[in-house]
């Protein structure tokens, strides 16, 4: 009698995973790029020459070069009050810290000042510089604006000019500044050596604001700063002279009020539309 022959099992099935879609694979390579996920790998492969590992190296530098390249172009005094070399480590550890959140790369150095503050709270010139160029850039981009004139004041009757209130120009930034960063930026952009560092015992008050198309920076003497201060916080110009007479002489306080305010209109500080109470 033939023996008998039991069947054959059935080959039993290994279930793959999925191949992962082209925008996974997108989202994987973002990850590994910039965050240092390294799953993307396992869907690489080695080539002849050398492997996964040191091919996406070259992606992962690359990404940091450039965003460090966004860094000196933004900030190019500070770079060249710190040097190449502090400059590189400090941008490096930026980039690691505040990995870029925006498709636009203008905005991936905003965070700079306050990184260099939290990061070097005994050299506070850095995140003080880091804030003025800041400013600068963001006056050039801010939007535009009617600014004030002279000539609109002129219309207003002299009965109405205590209830008047202002607004500042879009482009406008006041930076209160505990170390002589403007000092070490005024020298740098004239190609001088810049100073030796120096504290604020009193914070030094700058004004950054956009004329016609070009950034402009300059220092606000206290007076005037404490009047901006409160100008911008829809105190009318009869509480200004007051407050003015407060800070000094009360018998050219009126005088000395009217000529900040006739500085910031000449130099487009304010906007066309004051505000209303």
């Amino acid at each position: 009698m033939p023996p008998t022959i039991a069947p054959e099992k059935p080959a039993e099935r290994v279930e793959h995973a999925p191949a992962p879609t082209l925008s996974e694979m997108q989202a994987a390579f973002q990850q590994a790029v910039m965050h240092g996920d390294d799953t993307v790998l396992n869907e690489l492969l080695d080539n002849s020459r050398t492997n996964r590992n040191v091919l996406f190296g070259v992606y992962r530098h690359a990404y940091a070069a450039r965003l460090i390249e966004v860094l000196r172009n933004d900030h190019p005094l500070l770079h060249a009050y710190l040097g190449d070399d502090a400059f590189i480590e400090i941008a490096k550890a930026y980039v690691a810290a505040c990995p870029s959140r925006n498709q636009n790369a203008r905005w991936f150095s905003h965070r700079l000042p306050e990184f260099l503050s939290e990061t070097h709270p005994d050299a506070p010139q850095l995140g003080e510089f880091a804030a003025l160029e800041r400013a600068l850039n963001d006056a050039f981009d801010a939007p535009d604006a009617e600014p004030l004139a002279l000539s609109d004041l002129a219309a207003v009757p002299p009965e109405q000019w205590s209830d008047l209130v202002f607004s500042a120009h879009p482009s406008t930034c006041r930076l209160a500044l505990t170390s002589n960063a403007h000092a070490l930026w005024i020298a740098l952009k004239n190609d001088e050596t810049p100073p030796p560092v120096e504290l604020r015992v009193r914070p030094e008050s700058v004004i950054v604001w956009r004329h016609e198309t070009t950034p402009k920076v300059r220092r606000m003497p206290d007076e005037e700063a404490m009047m901006w201060t409160e100008a911008m916080n829809g105190v009318p110009f009869g509480g200004l002279c007051e407050l003015v007479a407060v800070y000094d002489d009360p018998d050219t306080a009126s005088l000395r009020a009217a000529q900040h305010l006739q500085g910031w209109i000449l130099s487009g500080l304010l906007a066309k539309s004051p505000r209303e109470d």
